[in-house]
């Protein structure tokens, strides 16, 4: 069995990128997370990059903030997550965040390019884009027949643009 690699979301290169920066509290605002995160992910030629943080980062150890980067017509979600706590503020790595709904139609486009017939696919989560990660998901064929498991799995990063296969489960 071919097991493609796939485009599950797309923008610019960049790769897990670490930054810092914050306030004397050890927080860092929505706004400063919003600038290092556009920082981090430039866009090509004229297009400008709109960066929106949910909310500040904590500065504690492994906590998360998830941002909207858009780029034209092209949105993806990167969640900032603290790697190292700092005086200057958080140390932390940036990954995309591919939605479960994305994950299950780029399995569903490869499951039918390799000829299966397939109806739906279902995936269980969400897929943060560190080569790796893996998600469990579910095809059911169109006449609701037996379903089959596979995992969708990140092969390659390049900045927002996440890779993935799927295998066969059993």
């Amino acid at each position: 069995m071919r097991r493609p690699l796939l485009r599950a979301a797309g923008l610019a290169p960049a790769l897990l990128l670490v930054a810092c920066g914050g306030t004397a509290t050890g927080d860092l605002s929505a706004d400063a997370l919003a600038d290092e995160v556009a920082a981090l992910y430039p866009a090509a030629g004229d297009a400008r990059v709109d960066v929106r943080c949910a909310g500040p980062l904590s500065g504690e150890l492994g906590a998360t903030q998830d941002c909207r980067v858009a780029v034209r017509r092209d949105v993806v979600t990167v969640r900032a997550t603290v790697t190292e706590e700092s005086d200057e503020g958080p140390m932390f790595e940036t990954a995309p965040v591919v939605p479960a709904d994305r994950v299950a139609r780029t399995v569903l486009r490869a499951l039918v390019e390799d000829e299966y017939v397939v109806g739906e696919v279902a995936c269980e989560a969400e897929l943060v884009g560190v080569v790796g990660e893996s998600v469990a998901c579910r095809a059911t064929p169109p006449d609701g027949g037996r379903r089959t498991d596979l995992t969708a799995t990140v092969r390659r990063v390049e900045g927002l643009d996440v890779r993935i296969r799927y295998r066969l489960v059993g």
